[in-house]
């Protein structure tokens, strides 16, 4: 019986640990998105078309990661990438479909034009399916 609690108590820690790696993993993206839309806010804009998107699960999580590519235009064409999560991954779907094809500004650093940000006040103006968005 010790043996079989003991057993217990490892896969509890073990799936513990997991678990608050994934959540953490999932904050640190919300802070370093939060850091990079800081950084840009002294950079210029201009137009970009979001081409494409993908939802994918987050590992030990029940989060789901949507996935924007755009491109825009700098001399050359450029892309970028812009990545939320949800909690629901039909939401994720939606989010990906309403954005899909549609015309936004994205900042772009001067002396890195492949350096670009498409800031969340932006993406949340043309996007209207749930009411917590953020």
């Amino acid at each position: 019986m010790a043996s079989h609690l003991s057993h217990l108590w490892v896969y509890g820690i073990r799936y513990g640990l997991y678990f608050v790696f994934a959540w953490a993993a999932v904050y640190w993206r919300r802070w370093q998105k939060r850091r990079r839309e800081s950084i840009a806010q002294g950079w210029p804009s201009v137009e970009a078309r979001i081409v494409s998107g993908q939802v994918t699960p987050v590992p030990k999580t029940s989060c789901f990661l949507a996935t924007l590519q755009y491109t825009y235009f700098i001399e050359e064409y450029r892309t970028g990438a812009y990545v939320h999560e949800f909690p629901k991954e039909i939401d994720a779907d939606e989010f990906v479909r309403q954005l899909k094809d549609k015309r936004v500004q994205v900042r772009y650093n001067q002396a890195k034009p492949d350096k670009s940000v498409l800031e969340q006040s932006v993406v949340a103006q043309h996007f209207v399916l749930t009411p917590r968005f953020g």
